[in-house]
């Protein structure tokens, strides 16, 4: 049996896409479709089923998956052992990201990655969503919110504290909340699906939550950001995302001596794929300048001292 026939079979399963495969191996789809063939010639099974619009495996198909990826993502992690050492990093790097993120980090992080390695190239996709990293066919993703898949492997980029900010305008407007109890009567800007949400909010000690509804809620942090500059209430953020528009007067804190808890900015990848070279030098880089930004904001975060 050509190993390099399982290697397609595993990448076609991976991507779940012929094209993506093909693209992903630089060979030409028809090559990708008869190694395909060629492989359940031999094995005397059908592993996928194949339609005008979708690829599914069979369940011959998902149980031989299920033992040759773990074979191949091993003979992918001994590759990468011995050559990453010596192997500059190259080819296209896709990166997902939050928008809001992607400003306050990628914006200046990326450019510097590229003059460092200039036989990379970045596609750069955003959104708040979560991404689906096998999907979309991206080497990682900045993960700020919201649950990550047992599967998924993980690096820590740091800790993000979470703060409720409002416009001066709002504020001289409405007057400023003393204790998180007050913002039950102020507008409310939830970046979610529900406009009833329970905030937490700790001091020292004491914590105090509050269920508020919402005046606005979005399922994005973008234009709950956006709705918080233009003065139509208070909101709880990433501290990071706000703090441009803090030290230049376009937002302030509320309820400074209270914390909304935490978010753990991490970089995700699928654990399906080797990590490349490209997307190893990216995450050992975006740790190490993460790091120093947020030295520089000794308020509102904290390092990530050690890998996870």
């Amino acid at each position: 049996m050509d190993l390099n026939d399982v290697a397609v079979f595993v990448r076609v399963a991976r991507e779940k896409s012929f094209t993506r495969a093909a693209t992903a191996l630089g060979l030409p789809k028809s090559t990708v479709s008869e190694r395909v063939a060629r492989l359940e010639a031999q094995l005397g099974v059908r592993l996928l089923d194949r339609t005008t619009r979708s690829l599914r495996l069979t369940d011959a198909g998902a149980q031989y998956f299920a033992r040759v990826d773990e074979l191949m993502t091993d003979l992918e992690d001994a590759e990468t052992a011995v050559t990453s050492a010596h192997k500059a990093p190259r080819g296209v790097l896709r990166v997902g990201s939050p928008l809001l993120f992607a400003q306050a980090f990628l914006a200046e992080f990326i450019p510097q990655y590229l003059e460092q390695f200039p036989d990379v190239e970045v596609e750069l996709i955003l959104g708040d969503r979560g991404f689906d990293l096998i999907e979309e066919g991206l080497d990682l993703a900045i993960h700020v919110v919201g649950p990550i898949e047992p599967s998924m492997i993980v690096r820590k980029l740091g800790m993000g504290e979470r703060i409720s900010v409002a416009s001066p305008s709002y504020v001289a407007a409405r007057g400023e909340p003393a204790k998180p109890s007050d913002l039950l009567q102020h507008a409310c800007l939830v970046p979610g699906t529900s406009r009833k949400i329970c905030w937490t909010f700790t001091r020292g000690e004491q914590s105090e939550n509050v269920s508020v509804s919402a005046r606005y809620a979005v399922s994005s942090v973008e234009l709950v950001y956006r709705a918080a500059l233009r003065g139509l209430g208070i909101s709880v953020l990433p501290a990071f995302l706000c703090h441009d528009a803090i030290h230049e007067g376009r937002l302030v804190r509320v309820l400074p001596d209270w914390s909304a808890g935490e978010n753990t900015i991490q970089i995700v990848f699928a654990s399906s794929r080797h990590i490349s070279a490209r997307a190893r030098a990216f995450a050992d880089l975006l740790v190490e300048a993460s790091a120093e930004v947020l030295r520089d904001l000794p308020r509102f975060g904290r390092v990530a001292t050690q890998r996870h």
